[in-house]
């Protein structure tokens, strides 16, 4: 056994004591993957939409520093390694390069052209190839035209990508699931119509000056030229979705994608991490996490600010594989 199986050990006792304890009431969602995605993947949304009424500002200040470098992880593992596509070297190297540009400042152009060698080196019919050639054509117009617009508005529109990505690819897991989406749209729609406002101005949350941030500074940043209401609901919408998007990477699809349909103890995941990354990966990754995660008592917005720098990429990671999805039509 493993240093780190180890220290899991006492958490996997504590769970199965608990399991044991929930069993009578909770056995079922133990043993139906389907019934227990449905049932989780409600509950975060739910519950996303409850923290946005209630402590917005914080959503977005913690959720980056927190959750941002485990979710970019899960993004490789789901989309990459799980798959295989890390096994089609090419293709690896002629994507990762303007990949790896947007965490270096690269405009959405540059994060575009990872689309293209997705598209010509898919393995399916040149129609699709055409039809998604000329999709990519179009997007790259679009951010030519309108790079600082586009990236905004990709930005907003990315966070539904995680959805798509699970609701289509996962599909044949998760057949009861039809809530999360549902409920995601449902509470998009209400931030837009103005219904947390009542309730901020109720609990205070239109302030949380330990963030280091205010409504004023995000709105700025997601919704620059909106009037200030739409800008104000803008920003309500993004948190939202934003807590969405991180629980379909951290929850739904590691749910689905595992082999069997009973949750894994602490110690199987870390063993099912080990073989998909390897050590050294793996400690390169949780040493990245914790030094955003101190970054963040230091200077909170600062960190939150570097790690969106890191994280441009994963966007356009997501369209690259969505896009290799569609024209092979399969999971590669």
């Amino acid at each position: 056994m493993s240093a780190v199986e180890s220290l899991l050990a006492p958490a996997d006792a504590v769970r199965a004591k608990v399991y044991r304890l929930l069993a009578p009431w909770a056995g079922p969602l133990f043993a139906d993957r389907s019934r227990r995605v449905a049932w989780f993947g409600a509950a975060q949304v739910v519950f996303a939409f409850l923290l946005t009424l209630a402590a917005p500002l914080w959503m977005l200040a913690l959720g980056p520093v927190l959750l941002g470098v485990p979710h970019l992880v899960s993004d490789a593992r789901y989309l990459v390694v799980r798959p295989g596509l890390h096994r089609r070297t090419l293709l690896v190297v002629l994507c990762g390069a303007p990949l790896l540009a947007t965490c270096f400042g690269a405009g959405p152009v540059m994060g575009l052209l990872a689309l293209l060698p997705a598209i010509l080196w898919a393995r399916g019919p040149w129609q699709r190839k055409g039809l998604m050639l000329g999709v990519w054509a179009t997007l790259t117009s679009l951010a030519w035209d309108f790079g600082a617009t586009f990236q905004l508005v990709f930005a907003h529109l990315h966070n539904g990508v995680a959805v798509a990505l699970w609701w289509w690819a996962w599909k044949e897991r998760h057949a009861r699931a039809w809530a999360v989406p549902l409920l995601a749209v449902a509470g998009t729609v209400l931030l837009m119509l103005g219904a947390a406002e009542p309730v901020l101005t109720a609990l205070g949350g239109w302030n949380a000056p330990w963030t280091g941030s205010s409504f004023a500074q995000h709105a700025e940043a997601l919704a620059p030229n909106a009037p200030p209401v739409l800008a104000l609901r803008l920003v309500l919408a993004f948190a939202f979705l934003q807590s969405v998007h991180y629980g379909v990477w951290l929850r739904l699809i590691p749910e689905d994608d595992r082999p069997r349909a009973a949750p894994r103890p602490w110690r199987a995941t870390w063993r099912a991490l080990v073989e998909d990354f390897g050590v050294v990966p793996l400690t390169l990754f949780v040493a990245l996490a914790l030094g955003i995660a101190v970054w963040g008592v230091v200077d909170l917005t600062q960190a939150r600010l570097g790690y969106l720098r890191l994280a441009v990429f994963h966007g356009y990671l997501e369209l690259a594989v969505g896009t290799l999805w569609l024209i092979e039509g399969r999971r590669a």
